[in-house]
């Protein structure tokens, strides 16, 4: 949690050459969360978290330079990557380097070969590109009762009720000249009785009882008839047990269902999707010859602000949001986890940290984070703030507890 000013003591050997040469280093960065975390205080200033904030002092230890640094953020409204402007200025964080307001970006800033011309930069710290942010919809409504099977296995149930109602009745009038015959050397009121045709209503109620299991053994001394009803019973305890146990898990586990997955469910759509301004994803939606993005390219609406993005979400105002993956990962981890991440990865891109045209520090960095990749340090802050702060649980799932036909067919 380091304050908006970090200064120690004169350091010796290399790294106080270093800090001759750069006695102050100035680092802007801006609030994206989980790489950073902005927050303000009443007095005016802030205090700053995140991934990139406990990499930074790791960094500088490794590549020999001080920890004599100043940091400063962009309001919301300003904290965009950047764009270049018809006069040749940029905007955002690249505008920070190119004027050399900052020696650094400590910011999730996506590689392109654009911004490779006017700044330095690191390796990537982080290969990821961009992720869509939708909102879930609960389904455990009223009609919770259907959830334990989908409608295919339904289907299979009523054909297969039919297919019985509909073999006791052939089997009944099959047999009932013969039957008749044999019960009339009874002579007995009871055989006369038992001669009468069954209606199919009956026929019917003794199925449906049977495959709730509250119907009892046939009266028929017909073999054919009893092993239809041997097989019918087996069959109805098996559907009757898993439908019981899905119930349950249905009941038990809120289920969560999304519609939108990738940019071609979007593109079928009329809906609009949010994008961050001046951003790489921007340009992409705006100047790509892709077929999805051609024809989302009349609904993309860009945000300079970010959570207002995430509010429109939750509002039904756009039906997702393209950001990069890590920050929508957090928006899908924090409550009141109502988001979901689709699972298609859009574009490709390298995370790096700017840092001045020209810059000197450059290979000392590049040093420094091939050291701490492989000392560990990365991957442990990786798992510290994107992985070990979840505020969701990921039991509940799109088909958690459902049966379809890939199960139930055997049976």
């Amino acid at each position: 949690n380091w304050p908006a000013q970090q200064q120690l003591g004169p350091l010796q050997g290399a790294a106080g050459r270093a800090a001759s040469l750069h006695p102050m280093l100035r680092v802007v960065t801006a609030h994206q969360p989980p790489l950073v975390f902005v927050n303000e205080v009443a007095d005016g200033t802030a205090n700053y978290t995140g991934f990139l904030v406990d990499l930074l002092p790791l960094l500088l230890e490794s590549a020999g330079l001080p920890h004599n640094f100043s940091m400063y953020h962009l309001p919301p409204e300003q904290a965009v990557p950047g764009v270049q402007l018809e006069n040749g200025s940029w905007t955002g964080i690249m505008g920070q380097l190119t004027t050399r307001k900052a020696d650094m970006a400590l910011y999730p800033l996506t590689l392109t070969a654009e911004r490779a011309k006017y700044i330095q930069h690191t390796q990537p710290f982080h290969d990821g590109g961009y992720g869509i942010v939708v909102k879930t919809q609960q389904v455990n409504t009223g009609y919770s009762f259907l959830l334990p099977f989908t409608w295919q296995t339904w289907l299979l149930l009523l054909v297969s009720m039919l297919v019985v109602v509909l073999l006791l009745t052939c089997m009944d009038i099959a047999t009932r000249k013969d039957r008749c015959a044999a019960l009339a050397k009874l002579s007995s009121r009871k055989g006369k009785r038992s001669c009468k045709r069954e209606k199919l209503m009956d026929h019917t109620i003794e199925t449906i009882m049977m495959t709730v299991n509250s119907g009892a053994a046939p009266a028929s001394r017909s073999l054919g008839v009893k092993l239809l009803f041997i097989a019918w019973a087996i069959f109805s305890v098996i559907m009757l047990s898993t439908y019981t146990a899905n119930l349950t898990a249905n009941l038990t586990v809120n289920q969560l269902a999304v519609q939108i997955d990738s940019l071609a469910d979007l593109a079928q759509t009329s809906a609009y999707v949010g994008v961050p301004a001046d951003s790489s994803i921007y340009v992409y939606f705006t100047s790509s010859l892709d077929n999805d993005a051609l024809r989302l390219r009349p609904r993309v609406v860009p945000y300079t602000v970010i959570a207002d993005a995430v509010a429109d979400v939750r509002r039904g105002k756009i039906a997702a949001f393209v950001t990069g993956r890590i920050n929508a990962m957090y928006f899908t981890q924090v409550r009141p986890c109502d988001l979901a991440l689709g699972s298609e990865v859009v574009g490709s891109g390298n995370l790096v940290l700017g840092l001045q045209p020209n810059s000197t520090i450059a290979g000392n960095l590049n040093a420094a984070l091939l050291k701490l990749a492989d000392w560990g340090h990365v991957p442990d802050l990786r798992r510290k703030w994107f992985q070990d702060n979840t505020e969701c649980s990921s039991a509940a799932s799109t088909d958690g507890g459902r049966l379809g036909l890939a199960q139930t067919w055997s049976v």
